[in-house]
């Protein structure tokens, strides 16, 4: 169940995210969705403090977006940096593809990033979005210097 379901108010559910972006460097939200139409999706805030994009993964488990974005965020946290089209073989080994693309427009999914990092009069913040279409390598991480 997330904490916005488990009864937090808006106000603490915001200190919680300040508290996570505070303590870790980064948090995530997670969206559900309502079918196929409109899929479930995750999403990280706190890259943008590091001028980095947000990154976004459409995934119906929110363990899997998180997942998902965890090692890009920590690799940022550490001084990484990506952009649309860049190698992530080293965080998603193969037989992964993962991919980032450049989310056009952070403002249509990504509200919460926007409410907390955007600047007054400036357009929607930067995102990029995660593609991977297996997801082994996160079942079955592999060891730096180890083949599947």
């Amino acid at each position: 169940m997330c904490d916005r379901c488990g009864g937090l108010t808006d106000e603490q559910y915001s200190r919680q995210l300040v508290q996570n972006i505070q303590t870790y460097g980064w948090t995530m939200q997670y969206v559900d969705g309502d079918g196929d139409r409109n899929p479930g999706f995750g999403y990280s805030l706190g890259l943008s403090l590091h001028d980095h994009p947000e990154i976004i993964v459409f995934d119906s488990d929110p363990r899997w977006a998180y997942l998902g974005v965890k090692p890009l965020a920590w690799a940022v946290m550490g001084g990484a940096v990506f952009d649309e089209g860049d190698d992530l073989s080293e965080y998603f080994p193969p037989p992964e593809q993962a991919e980032l693309l450049r989310f056009p427009d952070s403002a249509t999914h990504l509200f919460t990033a926007n409410s907390m990092f955007r600047e007054p009069g400036a357009g929607p913040i930067p995102a990029l979005q995660l593609i991977w279409p297996t997801r082994t390598g996160l079942i079955q991480p592999v060891a730096p210097g180890r083949s599947v």
